[in-house]
């Protein structure tokens, strides 16, 4: 099954996470042994958010719904093109007036489809 790409414009104002996960062992001398753990080890999240008219902010919600548990292309704001699922509790509308629409999200990086 091919992976959807999520196409829509996001604010300027997106926000990075980048989480990297290692094993650490301090010693007393000060010492400290550091190495990754598994081969994942940095997963980024992305606090990002779109706005439009109702019509087209509601198909960005229903995308956005349709992909907390199957993930999708996207191309961050450093250029690089990888898969992402959007984070289960993230999804926020704001109804600026009767027909325009404000829609915050969160994209956690995927490592499979």
């Amino acid at each position: 099954m091919a992976n959807d790409t999520f196409t829509w414009c996001v604010q300027v104002n997106a926000s990075e996470e980048l989480k990297v996960s290692t094993l650490q062992a301090q010693f007393g001398d000060g010492y400290k042994q550091v190495g990754s753990n598994g081969i994942n080890t940095a997963a980024e999240t992305w606090t990002l958010s779109c706005n439009g008219d109702i019509v087209a902010m509601k198909v960005v919600r229903d995308f956005l719904q349709n992909h907390v548990i199957s993930s999708f292309w996207w191309t961050n704001p450093w250029g690089d093109r990888k898969l992402y699922r959007v984070k289960s509790d993230s999804i926020n509308p704001t109804f600026v007036n009767g027909k325009f629409a404000a829609i915050a999200f969160v994209f956690e990086q995927a490592f499979a489809p």
